[in-house]
């Protein structure tokens, strides 16, 4: 009679041990939740102090080039610190973050896939502008941005430099590597959940939309095509396609139209049959995408390649604490911006 509340306790001791506690300490494996917790507390701290320093204490303007140039770097070498600290503390190899090599045609594709990016995103910006002023609603801010017009060679180098190459770089190794290789190799997980996540720490409600397609334009090259640097080629095409086309779709600054009356109905018109180029443009190169990733994977199951295995991490293992931390670190930077 003595031994039925013995093992009772035996099993709740278990239960707790195995379900209950583990919870509450960190994952033995890289899971989202550390991801998070990294790169979304740091962006907190980051944007909390630059919300509140004086800027009467500084040598420049927070809105101007030089504070935005300031406040970029920060955010860049933060996603770096979080990427080398739990790559090296997990010994995630490179092929992991980095994927393979396509061969030319997957660079070809993956460069292309950045013109219909362009269309669908100016195409959004430009719509959702309208629409804003359509209905008298004022238009959302900016967290980081910069004013100063620079027409010099060095500030234009200095732009490209942190606004253009640096953050492709940077942003596509971190979400389309790090936090690619750690989800599940499904692709609800994999095209999802990195172009949300990257939508999210830009904190820019203006440009929610355009960013969110972006992102998931990105998301599907580096999944369909199993390369980071390929992802980083998507954006490289969506800046030269949006330098060549700007005058044919031009993209609405929000100070330049008060009202719809302003508003040109040329770039509403242009913007619509823009978004229709792009849908159609990005299906016809995403039959291309999922061809290049059926040849990889006949590929991987003949050769054993091991650059085709994705890292194998339970879904059970990213439910952590610090997935909690995380989303509520993701939750103050948009709720104090």
């Amino acid at each position: 009679m003595e031994e039925t509340p013995r093992n009772s306790t035996l099993t709740v001791d278990r239960f707790l041990k195995k379900y209950v506690l583990p919870f509450f300490f960190p994952a033995k494996v890289p899971n989202l939740g550390i991801v998070l917790f990294g790169a979304f507390g740091l962006s907190y701290l980051l944007q909390y102090a630059w919300q509140h320093f004086p800027e009467e204490r500084l040598f420049y303007e927070k809105t101007s080039l030089i504070g935005f140039t300031m406040i970029t770097l920060m955010r860049l070498l933060m996603l770096l610190l979080v990427y080398v600290l739990v790559t090296e503390h997990y010994k995630i190899k490179e092929h992991s973050t980095w994927g393979r090599n396509p061969g030319l045609g997957g660079f070809f594709i993956s460069f292309l896939v950045g013109v219909p990016a362009m269309l669908l995103s100016v195409s959004a910006h430009n719509l959702f502008v309208y629409l804003q002023l359509r209905l008298d609603n004022p238009l959302p801010r900016q967290l980081y941005y910069y004013t100063t017009q620079e027409n010099s060679l060095y500030g234009t180098l200095l732009l490209l430099l942190i606004g253009v190459f640096l953050p492709i770089l940077v942003e596509e190794l971190f979400f389309r590597g790090l936090v690619f290789a750690v989800l599940p190799d499904h692709f609800c997980f994999r095209i999802f959940l990195p172009a949300v996540l990257s939508t999210l720490f830009a904190v820019n409600r203006l440009e929610f939309i355009p960013l969110l397609l972006i992102g998931l334009c990105c998301s599907c090259v580096r999944f369909y095509t199993d390369s980071t640097l390929c992802s980083c080629l998507t954006r490289v095409g969506l800046f030269c396609s949006h330098t060549l086309l700007a005058k044919i779709l031009t993209e609405v600054e929000p100070d330049a139209a008060q009202n719809a009356m302003d508003y040109s109905r040329t770039v509403l018109y242009a913007s619509i049959i823009g978004a229709v180029l792009g849908v159609v443009m990005m299906l016809v190169l995403l039959k291309q995408l999922i061809f290049l990733r059926y040849l990889q994977k006949n590929e991987d199951l003949s050769c054993d390649s091991p650059e085709g295995k994705a890292l194998s991490i339970p879904l059970v293992d990213h439910f952590h604490i610090d997935l909690l931390f995380g989303i509520a670190f993701l939750l103050l930077c948009w709720v104090t911006s």
